[in-house]
């Protein structure tokens, strides 16, 4: 039986070009999305490069706990095995309407963060069955994330998108040292998709003409996340890819733009790497999902 990965988030963008990366590789690979119509031409996409592909389409809003539950009873009643999972869903941007979820969490927490640690949860012994592994997409922006998780996540503010991301790559961290399971953090890089969807006007006319010279292609983002799922040995510890070579004298900068460098071990924000704050979180978050088991 091929291995099997899931890719949340893989209807567009980053997403879309890893699942497609990880079908050329042989895996089965279930796209969890929002959208059953966007999947369904993801799909075709990849299935354009790779006529034999195994795909399966489930649906997946990891900013609802009643989808994240049911997508893993629906994965449960599909298969056996979980080889790779990989955390790609989630927003920068919400309307003002929407930053509290219909669960009552702060959406940016919930969506990027909480919503992917309680699947990973529901996922924990598949994954440990099939040696596993997990890829969690983060961002350059978790060098502006907070160690105040209750402040943070109580209202949408400032600190809020970049939290989720430094929690994301936290989270990784502490599956490695607490469950042993394979883990990489990623950072896509600056990618020209679906993301910037929220700059309007003469902002975006601007933003359209500078973003292909700046930016790398979803093809060039994917290619960290795709490394982090199938190297044959990662290394021991916090793994964190970027896609540029970083400066040891300004790590932050050579983080968030450059030239495309390939999959590189990256120098993560000091912060990411406290292992205390790594359980503070994991216990937070586990207080956070409560309710909703």
């Amino acid at each position: 039986m091929a291995k099997v990965a899931v890719v949340t988030g893989s209807s567009g963008g980053v997403g879309k070009e890893t699942a497609r990366e990880l079908a050329s590789k042989g895996f089965h690979v279930v796209f969890a999305c929002r959208s059953e119509e966007k999947a369904a031409e993801a799909i075709k996409y990849t299935k354009s490069a790779v006529p034999k592909a195994e795909t399966t389409f489930l649906q997946l809003d990891t900013g609802k706990m009643a989808s994240v539950k049911k997508f893993a009873a629906d994965f449960k009643a599909k298969f056996d095995r979980l080889d790779v999972l990989v955390h790609n869903a989630g927003s920068g941007y919400f309307m003002k309407q929407d930053r509290t979820t219909e669960d009552g969490l702060e959406a940016f927490f919930h969506t990027n963060y909480l919503g992917p640690f309680l699947l990973t949860k529901l996922f924990l012994e598949y994954l440990k069955k099939s040696n596993g592994r997990v890829v969690c997409v983060t961002s350059i922006e978790h060098w502006e994330g907070s160690y105040d998780f209750e402040k943070v996540t109580a209202k949408t503010g400032p600190a809020s998108y970049a939290t989720s991301k430094l929690m994301m790559m936290m989270l990784a961290f502490e599956l490695n040292r607490r469950h042993g399971l394979g883990t990489a953090a990623v950072n896509p890089g600056g990618v020209n998709s679906g993301i910037w969807w929220y700059v309007r006007g003469f902002k975006k006319i601007i933003w359209e003409l500078i973003a292909p010279l700046i930016l790398l292609t979803c093809s060039q983002g994917c290619q960290t996340t795709v490394h982090g799922a199938t190297a044959e040995k990662l290394p021991s510890g916090p793994v964190y890819h970027t896609p540029y070579k970083q400066w040891k004298m300004c790590p932050i900068l050579s983080d968030t733009i450059g030239f495309f460098n390939g999959p590189t071990e990256g120098i993560a924000d000091p912060k990411a790497l406290k292992e205390s704050m790594w359980t503070k979180l994991w216990d937070f978050s586990e207080e956070q999902v409560k309710p909703f088991l």
